[in-house]
């Protein structure tokens, strides 16, 4: 019930910070000036260097072993699109992009979930009202040992089409070992 709780958090938070129409960021200027901030250059280290809000992610390209993205709903409630790597150690890397579930309108499967979901949203509501917009940017959140283990890095993205990007700039690095500095 707290992983429910944390996701349904998330989402929320993420749904708050994410008012802003598609193409504009945060201060409602177009997608050019968001392009300047955000990018993915080529380097000749061999490192893809991931620069995300929450802090920083490195990795030697030939390091990478295996990497995959996909999308999944989690206890009913959350849209999740998920980015791994498998590296050769015993590091797991995951990157999130989260959503509430909307299901089809007439779906049998609203249920309960709906209803939790609802009652979150209500609260959730009602104290981001009493809280500074700085805390609605989405966070991992870990509740050891319940959610993850100790050699888990994960980082939540706050917009899919920058975890596309994300996941792009990596299948580069991983196909060719040319590094690769990528900015949320």
């Amino acid at each position: 019930m707290k992983t429910l709780l944390t996701v349904i958090t998330l989402l929320f938070a993420a749904s708050l910070h994410a008012q802003t129409a598609p193409g504009q960021n945060s201060t409602g200027q177009g997608g050019q000036q968001q392009q300047q901030g955000q990018a993915d250059e080529p380097t000749r280290d061999g490192l893809w260097d991931g620069r995300f809000s929450g802090g920083n992610y490195m990795v030697r390209c030939n390091s990478i072993i295996a990497l995959s993205k996909h999308e999944y709903i989690s206890d009913g409630v959350a849209r999740v699109v998920e980015v791994n790597l498998t590296l050769n150690s015993a590091q797991v890397v995951r990157f999130y992009f989260l959503e509430p579930y909307k299901p089809e309108t007439g779906s049998s499967t609203v249920g309960a979930g709906t209803a939790a979901l609802e009652r979150a949203k209500g609260m959730f509501e009602q104290a981001a009202g009493r809280v500074s917009p700085e805390l609605t940017t989405p966070k991992v959140v870990k509740n050891y040992p319940a959610s993850t283990h100790s050699h888990t890095v994960e980082f939540v993205l706050k917009e899919e089409a920058r975890l596309n990007a994300m996941f792009q700039s990596l299948e580069r690095g991983f196909r060719t070992g040319q590094g690769r500095v990528w900015k949320e």
